[in-house]
């Protein structure tokens, strides 16, 4: 059976079993890998207007996933169980990830496609314009042993250092250690060495919880070191690794921001609920609220105001697009808002729907054909270009959410 066929009779079986997105058929069910290079929706109006005011060297995309299945010999780990799923759920879930990145179909070479059609089409965007890639950790026990066992894929540090390096005009990178690893300190110094420009940790999925005193040192050699410390927060639902979904709570941020950190919440905390533990402390009996509801509570305290900010990466997708209305009445973030695409999730089709902002009056209606077909072409335009032309009462985001270049690079601020 092709891919598209059995794409076409698995995600009616599967619906949901992606990212717990509502599903959205405007774009299809696949993305058509359109080759990059010379399609003429880039030159759309709507697409070079979503530039103007920008200075592309100062745009940084601070969330865009490196992966592959490791069969070059690069480092990259996935779990058997989603690289050789028995399941028609898992088989659907990992053909939709590397149909987004489109990887093709040579499984002994995919590592090397995945990076080569990202350079593609960050090579698409203007000059100067870059893509800031995710080294993830393994998950690890709380005396430091590595548990692959509860690792849905890693991408080493030296991997994503490499593939940065090899294209230093169009990739930064961003360093994934555990603060359970009995080498971290050291690992986070050698990162910082070798040109990360921040620290990746999702919690969920990796099994850290931030209270844990085994996360001391990495705090404070976070802070010495003056690495971001970029946090998934809210609800995970697009991986499950360890499953400890309870120690997504935006409120446990308090601990390293009281610590000095300078840290960054993914997603804006856009998704589920968790309790209020300023409410309750005790878990089992507080009274749950929404994490984007705990998160704007941290953006209010006036002691994190040069610590926190929040990331735009995954806000648009079809299961967050109730809270862009917010993000864009919120003046008061302005200046703390950092743009990522969570590259490669723009590339899966049924995630996102651009006729519902339409529908909300929050997109000209003459965007949408645009915009439709940009998502083939490039996910990475396809994200920005979205974002950039949401608004609503005449607020938008701001340009700073997108020139993000001066919170990761010292030498870029003014």
């Amino acid at each position: 059976m092709s891919r598209r066929a059995f794409l076409r009779a698995a995600l009616a079986a599967s619906a949901g079993v992606l990212t717990g997105c509502p599903f959205s058929l405007e774009h299809g069910l696949f993305n058509r890998c359109a080759p990059p290079g010379g399609h003429p929706v880039m030159r759309e109006r709507l697409v070079r207007a979503a530039w103007e005011g920008l200075d592309p060297a100062n745009v940084w995309d601070c969330h865009a996933h490196l992966f592959g299945n490791g069969r070059t010999g690069g480092g990259i780990y996935l779990n058997p169980g989603f690289d050789r799923p028995t399941t028609l759920a898992g088989k659907v879930r990992r053909a939709m990830f590397f149909n987004a990145a489109c990887g093709g179909e040579d499984e002994e070479r995919l590592d090397a496609a995945v990076v080569q059609r990202l350079a593609h089409l960050v090579d698409e965007l203007p000059e100067g314009a870059k893509v800031m890639l995710l080294a993830f950790d393994f998950t690890h026990d709380p005396d430091g042993t590595r548990r692959e066992d509860l690792t849905t894929f890693a991408v080493p540090d030296a991997y994503a250092a490499r593939v940065a390096r090899a294209r230093s005009d169009r990739f930064e990178w961003i360093a994934s250690v555990h603060p359970y690893r009995r080498d971290a300190v050291a690992a986070l110094e050698a990162a910082k060495a070798a040109g990360a420009r921040a620290v990746k940790w999702l919690p969920q999925a990796m099994g850290i919880d931030l209270a844990h005193p085994r996360c001391r040192d990495s705090y404070a050699a976070l802070r010495r070191l003056r690495l971001p410390l970029l946090v998934h927060v809210g609800e995970e639902q697009a991986v499950e690794g360890a499953g400890r979904h309870e120690l997504g709570n935006p409120l446990s941020l308090r601990i390293p921001l009281d610590a000095g950190v300078s840290v960054v919440a993914a997603h804006c905390a856009s998704l589920g609920e968790s309790p209020d533990l300023d409410a309750e402390p005790d878990p089992a009996r507080a009274p749950m609220a929404r994490n984007i509801d705990l998160f704007a509570r941290l953006m209010r305290e006036p002691r994190y105001g040069g610590l926190l900010r929040g990331d735009l990466s995954a806000v648009t997708q079809a299961n967050r697009s109730l809270v862009v209305a917010e993000i864009l009445a919120n003046g008061a973030w302005t200046g703390r808002l950092l743009n990522g695409s969570d590259y490669p999730l723009p590339g899966i089709m049924p995630i996102f729907s651009v006729q519902a902002f339409a529908k909300a009056g929050l997109l000209p209606d003459a965007a949408v054909p645009v915009l439709s077909e940009l998502r083939h072409v490039n996910p990475l335009a396809f994200d920005f270009v979205l974002k950039r032309s949401l608004s609503r009462g005449g607020s938008r985001l701001p340009d700073s959410a997108f020139e993000t270049r001066g919170f990761f690079d010292s030498s870029a601020r003014a």
